[in-house]
């Protein structure tokens, strides 16, 4: 018979990743089977123009057991792909990583611990606490537009999160299955809205200190990218104020 159960699944949303797909998708499969784990991947394809879909096609042959892929045929924007990729996952933790793996697969072991041995239903990786470590740091004008956002984030929404757009995400099932149900947000301001979700209906977040290493070969526009965002920041702001979350 057929499982369908997973002791942890793996949401990748990718654009244009041709180059580092395959090493990406090679290394979790290292870590997981290394651990002994029963594991999901999912590839999300959102809407590539290079060769990436080919190559995760490539990637996953023979192997549908553990790896899937999902194809937007056009880019819809990287919240709705994770949004895709985790109401499709089966695991008992559900796990969402940017395909560039600047926080290592290896880190997901201090997520795994605070949702297994805590009472938390979500682990977030961050940057901003004390014991984070950079190893490669952003840029001088990147890291000041972060920061600065990482405030008005506070400001407008989560006064007690750090750092809410590492892209290095854990959660329970229910949680994920439940706050990206009524996820709105498609961008990349999409972390924000579902890190309140949560707060708003009690399930418990953990920030987590992680390993960062930059990627200089980013996706996001500092400055197109951080109006959208900014945008989308007040889309949730107003959401809060009208009552939308309150399901």
């Amino acid at each position: 018979m057929k499982k369908t159960e997973y002791d942890v699944s793996i949401v990748l949303p990718v654009y244009n990743e041709e180059k580092r797909i395959k090493y990406t998708v090679d290394r979790i499969v290292e870590y997981f089977i290394s651990r002994n784990l029963n594991y999901e991947i999912i590839v999300v394809d959102d809407g590539s123009r290079d060769k990436t879909l080919d190559i995760v096609k490539e990637v996953c042959e023979g192997r549908s057991e553990n790896l899937h892929f999902l194809h937007n045929h056009v880019n819809m924007g990287k919240g709705f792909s994770v949004k895709r990729g985790i109401m499709f996952a089966r695991g008992d933790i559900i796990l969402f990583s940017d395909a560039d793996l600047s926080t290592p697969i290896e880190e997901y072991e201090k997520l795994e611990k605070a949702l297994k041995e805590g009472e938390y239903d979500a682990a977030i990786a961050s940057r901003a606490m004390p014991d984070s470590i950079k190893t490669v740091p952003q840029g001088f004008f990147r890291d000041r537009m972060g920061k600065l956002f990482g405030k008005i984030v506070q400001i407008l929404v989560l006064p007690d999160i750090e750092d809410s757009q590492c892209g290095f995400k854990a959660f329970k099932k229910e949680c994920a299955h439940f706050v990206f149900y009524w996820q709105t947000i498609f961008g990349f301001g999409f972390d924000p809205e579902i890190l309140y979700l949560c707060k708003k209906h009690g399930y418990k977040v953990k920030q987590i200190p992680v390993k960062w290493e930059n990627s200089f070969d980013s996706k996001l526009n500092p400055f197109t990218d951080t109006l959208k965002i900014g945008f989308e920041l007040f889309k949730i702001r107003l959401k809060i104020l009208l009552g939308h979350y309150d399901v």
